[in-house]
């Protein structure tokens, strides 16, 4: 959450232009519970927790971790913390569908008040800033010890894709509101690919959370496996919010997230393996069988391209004509009629969808493959949504000739600016018609 609102903030200096379209990155997310295993293999100092499926189960876990209590120790701890697992971050400022619980992190006294706790997020929908209005399921509860801090800090390592190398974002002040805090506590240190973090690089991390000398070696420890982790893993990011400093001077991990990059997941089949697919959107699913790169949005204009590049800038335009687009569907520079058929199933599926653009600029891809792809699509899937047809480039006379002798009423125009400009007003009426309660059906 603070990593996205520092990065969102680093790009002050450049130029600002309105309403465009971040570029989507699909990785491999893990939860807080895998993280912590994950870091078990690096003898990183973690909290004790456990993850529970069944509120039953989080009564038992949490009893155990009561017999697993230090003894005459003063950060010994006398609650428990009840995390909801899902793929997003805001958990602790979000809320449940289907209850009246507030917030996906929890504090509970006993172990009988972790069971209700989890009985009321496992199965339960969370929503968070991030999630959407759709939220994410919660299949399962991570349980930890709930100790006091003196001190709450923040650490990341993230990608610089911008300079080619790695980041290391640190505040000497952490927590829930860290995005809120002062920018001066930030400190970033970029790494070139490949290295070993370099002492003296090291030594200026370290001086970055003010501790004093006596928690140099503990902070040289955390900081060289955690980048050892990320590294080793093929990470994009690994959060850790808060690392805190306990009331007898250990300093714990407290809170981790972390991303792989899943262009490595041939090397990272455990990784690979671990992914929780039921977090991620029906749609994306489907579409990854057929591999297409799709993420779901909360718009109603369907939107079809061939390459990221492209795909960005059809979304930046449609935006830029007060339309909202429903997702990100890069068809790829090879995509064949079996993968067109896919990309309009799901996107005829989707009951957000009200319009579809589809934007073609051929050039390894032939503008007649994609217009007999959509052909049978339509015909297959007997689809009553409008489609809104951009080409350009590779067979393009052949596709205009397969258009009109398809018998299908597709909305054809070679210009990239009028056919976002169809496409959002064609929503907008099939909107006020859903919401007027009269049935449309597209004629011309």
């Amino acid at each position: 959450m603070f990593l996205h609102s520092f990065l969102k903030k680093s790009t002050k200096l450049v130029p600002k232009v309105s309403k465009l379209t971040t570029i989507p990155q699909n990785n491999i997310i893990l939860h807080e519970y895998q993280v912590h295993n994950l870091f078990k293999e690096y003898k990183l100092p973690l909290l004790q927790a456990y993850r529970a499926t069944h509120p039953e189960d989080a009564i038992k876990l949490a009893e155990q971790l009561e017999r697993q209590k230090p003894r005459n120790n003063a950060s010994q701890f006398t609650d428990f913390v009840v995390k909801a697992q899902v793929h997003a971050g805001g958990r602790g400022k979000g809320y449940f569908k289907e209850s009246s619980l507030q917030g996906g992190v929890q504090f509970a006294h006993s172990p009988e008040e972790v069971g209700k706790i989890a009985e009321k997020m496992i199965g339960k929908t969370l929503i968070t800033k991030q999630t959407g209005s759709r939220g994410r399921n919660v299949s399962s509860v991570m349980i930890t010890e709930r100790i006091f801090l003196r001190k709450e800090m923040y650490f990341s390592i993230t990608l610089d894709r911008t300079r080619g190398g790695l980041c290391i974002i640190c505040n000497e002040k952490g927590g829930v509101n860290i995005e809120e805090g002062d920018p001066k506590h930030i400190k970033t240190f970029f790494l070139e690919p490949g290295i070993e973090i370099p002492n003296e690089t090291l030594n200026e991390i370290i001086a970055a959370y003010n501790l004093g000398s006596a928690f140099d070696q503990q902070l040289k420890n955390i900081v060289t496996s955690l980048y050892k982790c990320f590294i080793d893993n093929d990470a994009t990011l690994l959060e850790i919010n808060p690392l805190g400093l306990t009331i007898d001077n250990q300093i714990k991990l407290c809170d981790q997230k972390m991303n792989i990059d899943d262009n490595s997941s041939y090397r990272q089949p455990r990784l690979s393996q671990m992914e929780d697919i039921t977090q991620k959107d029906w749609k994306e699913i489907e579409a990854q069988r057929y591999g297409l790169n799709y993420i779901a949005l909360d718009g109603n204009i369907g939107c079809m391209v061939n390459g990221a590049g492209l795909a960005m800038a059809t979304m930046d335009i449609i935006k830029q004509k007060n339309g909202m687009p429903a997702n990100f569907l890069d068809c790829g520079g090879k995509a064949d009629d079996t993968q067109v058929v896919e990309a309009l199933k799901i996107m005829d599926n989707d009951p957000n969808v009200e319009a579809i653009l589809v934007n073609i600029f051929a050039g390894i891809t032939k503008c007649d493959i994609i217009c007999l792809g959509l052909i049978k699509g339509m015909s297959l899937l007997g689809m009553k949504k409008p489609i809104i047809l951009r080409l350009k480039g590779n067979n393009v006379e052949a596709a205009k000739e397969i258009i009109q002798n398809s018998g299908f009423n597709l909305i054809f125009t070679e210009d990239l600016d009028e056919a976002a400009e169809k496409a959002v007003k064609t929503a907008m009426i099939i909107r006020m018609a859903k919401e007027a309660k009269i049935n449309l059906e597209l004629t011309s």
